[in-house]
């Protein structure tokens, strides 16, 4: 305490400059209408400023939120077609798939061998070799979980291998990614004599289980024949914008064991 008297004792002037300067600052502002008026000016401009930020944040979580909800209704409803198209005229519950919301929360698009880290697990239900789609089109499958996130292998990775069919013929073949850029992949083993459309639709096939068929993939755009090998790559534009990935739809098909098991006993 005895330090402390001594320091002000020391800085006496110094407090004594600091109270006048504030009484003259008070004494300025309340009696000069001009610098009363400048100070109200600020102070409202500085409030405005503030709560202009404040409004944008409430926007933004706002928003947020909303496409988390749209999202989720979208998936539902995602749900419910996919069942009813997979039980069209067949036995109920022959193939029923799930789904789930996620949000991607660090991703790579300009790799050789791309990833996308999405934030749920194996709590959630996600499994290895599901399928992630998007608003847009295809985005993936799950290659790897921890309790509460997941590693997905995007379109735009090296050993990506889809099976895919064109919408307007049902022709389908392997689609893979060239490593180049992160908007084109090569459909390939389309037979030459099959006449490819501009901006035809690619869908998935479903020949691995991991999406149901009729996913879009993405639009033909040209196709170069191959004569020694009687096939056809086709340049497919990619429907997913791989620099914009945000909210993402896990697919679940919970026959995929048994074609999985069937599989294997068919393949040597």
């Amino acid at each position: 305490m005895r330090n402390f008297f001594q320091f002000i004792w020391n800085n006496q002037f110094t407090f004594l400059f600091f109270v006048l300067e504030f009484i003259g600052f008070v004494l300025l502002t309340t009696n000069n209408n001009y610098h009363n008026n400048s100070l109200h000016a600020t102070s409202i401009s500085l409030s405005g400023k503030i709560a202009s930020i404040n409004n944008a944040y409430a926007q933004y979580i706002g928003l947020k939120e909303e496409n988390t909800r749209l999202l989720e209704g979208s998936a539902r409803l995602k749900e419910k077609v996919l069942n009813l198209s997979s039980n069209a005229d067949q036995e109920i519950d022959r193939i029923h798939y799930k789904t789930r919301t996620a949000n991607a929360i660090k991703s790579t698009y300009n790799l050789g061998n791309n990833y996308i880290i999405i934030n749920k697990g194996r709590l959630a239900g996600i499994a290895p070799q599901q399928g992630v789609i998007s608003p847009e089109g295809v985005v993936g499958i799950v290659s790897q979980c921890s309790d509460h996130y997941s590693k997905v292998i995007p379109i735009i990775h090296s050993q990506s291998l889809i099976s895919c069919k064109l919408a307007s013929s049902s022709y389908f073949g392997i689609l893979r990614w060239e490593g180049k850029n992160d908007n084109f992949a090569l459909l390939e083993d389309i037979p030459n004599h099959v006449r490819i459309r501009e901006n035809d639709s690619i869908l998935t096939r479903g020949a691995s289980g991991a999406f149901p068929p009729n996913e879009l993939i993405g639009f033909a755009v040209s196709s170069e024949k191959n004569e020694g090998s009687g096939f056809q790559s086709i340049k497919v534009k990619l429907a997913t914008n791989f620099k914009n990935i945000d909210n993402v739809i896990i697919i679940e098909n919970e026959n995929k064991l048994e074609l999985d098991t069937l599989l294997m006993e068919i393949e040597p």
